[in-house]
């Protein structure tokens, strides 16, 4: 019985995983979207992020396009 708890456990902490990667990409591929790279930046940090989640979020946050913001004052 223990053993049974214990998978069922696992599977929880493996789900719960799961989803907080696929959220994280999901954020970081909008973020890309939203900064507008060239297509080949795009495409590539898109790549980057989806094959090595936790790694290339956090690359992509440190080095990748930043998204475009708007200046104060309404101009931009």
């Amino acid at each position: 019985m223990n053993g049974l708890i214990d998978l069922i456990v696992a599977m929880d902490t493996r789900l719960m995983l799961l989803v907080f990667l696929l959220v994280l990409d999901a954020w970081a591929i909008t973020m890309i979207v939203k900064a507008r790279p060239t297509m080949r930046e795009g495409l590539l940090w898109s790549a980057i992020v989806v094959l090595c989640p936790i790694i290339g979020c956090l690359f992509w946050y440190a080095l990748g396009p930043k998204p475009l913001t708007r200046s104060p004052g309404g101009v931009g």
